[in-house]
């Protein structure tokens, strides 16, 4: 369960008690920073390893990027952890005497130390909304950014309608029958990976609810002692993934191929020799999915 709140941010900043301050320099003399930058989705990746610069204020004044682009990601005692949003060409002239390299999200997890994955991913989701919430949803006017990038607002006068990034939730589920544990896959992942059953939750349904009809819908199974197990904040597509087990008296799939290409019935001994002859790939260690099954192979 060691990475199951790999993406947890336990060291937020209260931008709050800073409204009155518009941009990151502006918080105050106090502090030194941890620069991480984007550019059109991927992290730079400084020297191999290094994901962020250690600056003063000085030099976040001289990066000169405008304060829609700026975001706090948390604090570690006197230390303000930022980041920037910038164009490839900025990039290569803000690290022009550092190697660097623009790198994939889930390649980052596997890169940078636990302590930091959670402000890249911080990063990576914000920046993210904010591309897809670029004007306002009532009037149409431009969103303009406020809090330090934790929430948009319309630059309507008439409107000022106020936004906050959205989380949609997800569940996830094991289900079981005595022995065994149902895997499935979906046609577009990664060749021979399985995973457990998920979906999102609907309007006017409980999270139980959503267990039962995305399982049903499926794998034509009907489910019960469904029973609340973790979450884990997903930053690949702002999800809060909600962990489930669940029950089934039936071993007769119907398999509904417009939502998944297969799906198997495995005790864990069949598990961990499909595992090991690399007949299947689970999960990444660091996704709730290895969680439910780890948790349930520990039994």
């Amino acid at each position: 369960m060691k990475y199951l709140h790999l993406f947890s941010n336990k060291n937020k900043f209260d931008y709050n008690s800073d409204s009155n301050k518009k941009n990151i320099e502006a918080i105050g003399n106090n502090y030194s920073y941890k620069c991480f930058f984007i550019s059109n989705g991927k992290l730079a990746v400084i020297s191999k390893e290094l994901f962020f610069l250690t600056c003063n204020k000085d030099d976040i004044k001289k990066l000169n990027i405008n304060q829609k682009n700026q975001y706090i990601l948390g604090k570690e005692k006197n230390t303000i952890i930022a980041g920037f949003s910038v164009s490839e060409g900025k990039l290569k002239k803000i690290l022009f005497n550092k190697s660097f390299t623009l790198t994939d999200i889930r390649e980052c997890f596997n890169l940078a130390k636990k302590t930091i994955i959670p402000y890249i991913s911080s990063l990576y989701s914000l920046t993210k909304w904010h591309k897809n919430n670029v004007f306002c949803a009532l009037c149409g006017s431009k969103n303009i950014s406020s809090d330090l990038g934790h929430s948009l607002k319309c630059s309507s006068i008439s409107c000022r309608n106020k936004i906050f990034p959205r989380i949609d939730p997800t569940v996830i589920m094991l289900i079981r029958n005595e022995d065994k544990i149902l895997l499935a896959r979906n046609a577009i992942w990664k060749k021979k990976l399985y995973s457990c059953l998920a979906g999102f939750s609907e309007p006017n349904e409980s999270l139980e609810e959503t267990v039962e009809r995305e399982t049903y819908e499926e794998v034509g199974l009907n489910i019960h002692n469904i029973n609340y197990k973790f979450s884990q904040f997903w930053p690949i597509s702002n999800n809060l993934m909600i962990g489930f087990e669940a029950t089934s008296n039936s071993l007769d799939l119907k398999i509904n191929r417009l939502e998944i290409e297969d799906a198997i019935w495995v005790t864990k001994k069949q598990l961990l020799k499909l595992s090991k002859d690399k007949e299947i790939i689970l999960p990444k260690k660091y996704a709730i999915a290895f969680c439910l099954i780890e948790n349930w192979l520990r039994k």
